[in-house]
């Protein structure tokens, strides 16, 4: 075995760290793990975790074979603990691993170090903290779940110049380049969550229609109180093809044993409130296992949101175009001039065909 280096852990890590992007927004309940096994400085083996979370990452690298002597290079500790899944620390074990070089612990409290402790109990030696700060940003939804029992949220904002996102015309806010842009991050993510005026609105598929990457699409939430949601709109049509959620608080039986039938799954949450209580609602999408989430609404939810400090990223993406409509603006709802009022960074901006995307985090 190689004498460890750390010139050689970054390395290797940073290949594991880009793996593991391949799972992005398809792995939940789990994060999207990367691993590579190296040998006298080769990747011999490698893997991440695949979609629906299983199997883990340890596993597909492993392919139950044995790798005596080499180093295993994993984002995340490997979890030590019967799941839906065995062990992968009892694979890696058998595999006879030499060495395990870990970018992060395990927050989970199934985990939490318990994965290094039966490491080392059987003489394999164990590194933690390799790249931890960039394996953190790619893991921070998983993170940020367990310890605030909610989801990471972003929201993608289309506004005009002055400030509008909705047009009376009906025409689009921003540029095809944008929309296709806005259309890849639904794959970046486990779900995407509307309010039912957009759905009744816009008729919206809120689906990735990139080629090739139409099973990357992510679950789909529908917060509406009075179940005002029609049986021939595209988002029920597609509801067996594209796992779909309505919240609500009306319990109307007749309609939901109709809805059921075409796909949907229904929540009732409230059944004494007027409107969906926001905090409720996303506490129940992190314990279904949703890591991030991507909003799409119009400026009421999106204020709504914003209001309840439950959104930690924003895409706002701005055109050039001026819309006439007496609508009321995002920022007036709030009662701000701009963005970075409210408690958000700005992290980068970048021009997509005329329109700038700003991305905003807290």
């Amino acid at each position: 075995m190689e004498r460890p280096s750390p010139a050689r852990d970054r390395y290797f890590m940073k290949n594991a760290l880009n793996i593991s992007l391949r799972g992005i927004g398809n792995t939940w309940p789990n994060p999207s793990v990367g691993v590579v096994v190296v040998k006298n400085d080769q990747i011999i083996s490698r893997g991440w975790t695949q979609p629906g979370g299983k199997p883990h990452a340890e596993i597909v690298a492993l392919k139950k074979k044995i790798f005596f002597g080499a180093t295993l290079y994993t984002t995340l500790e490997p979890c030590s603990h019967h799941g839906k899944t065995p062990p992968c620390v009892d694979q890696i074990i058998k595999s006879k691993i030499n060495r395990v070089v870990i970018g992060l612990k395990d927050p989970n409290p199934k985990i939490n170090g318990k994965g290094i402790k039966k490491l080392k109990k059987k003489k394999i030696k164990v590194t933690i903290g390799v790249l931890q700060k960039k394996i953190k940003k790619i893991h921070f939804g998983f993170f940020y779940k367990i310890k605030k029992n909610k989801p990471f949220i972003a929201s993608k904002i289309a506004i005009s110049k002055n400030g509008k996102m909705i047009n009376p015309k009906k025409e689009w806010i921003t540029s095809e380049a944008s929309r296709k842009y806005g259309n890849f991050l639904r794959s970046k993510y486990d779900a995407i969550i509307t309010g039912i005026n957009t759905v009744l609105k816009d008729n919206p598929l809120l689906n990735c229609r990139h080629y090739g990457m139409e099973n990357l699409s992510p679950v789909r939430f529908i917060l509406d109180s009075n179940l005002r949601i029609k049986e021939n709109l595209k988002i029920v049509k597609t509801a067996k093809d594209i796992r779909t959620y309505v919240f609500t608080n009306k319990n109307n039986k007749e309609k939901i044993m109709k809805l059921k039938k075409l796909g949907l799954k229904i929540k009732i949450l409230s059944k004494n409130l007027e409107k969906i209580d926001l905090k409720k609602a996303m506490f129940v999408i992190a314990k279904m296992g949703f890591n991030n989430v991507l909003l799409e609404s119009g400026p009421n939810l999106n204020s709504a949101f914003l209001k309840n400090n439950l959104i930690n990223k924003i895409y706002y993406f701005q055109s050039n175009n001026i819309i006439k409509s007496n609508e009321i603006t995002l920022m007036e709802s709030l009662k701000k001039k701009r963005i970075e009022n409210l408690n958000f960074k700005h992290l980068s901006s970048k021009n997509i065909n005329g329109d700038i995307l700003k991305i905003y985090e807290k």
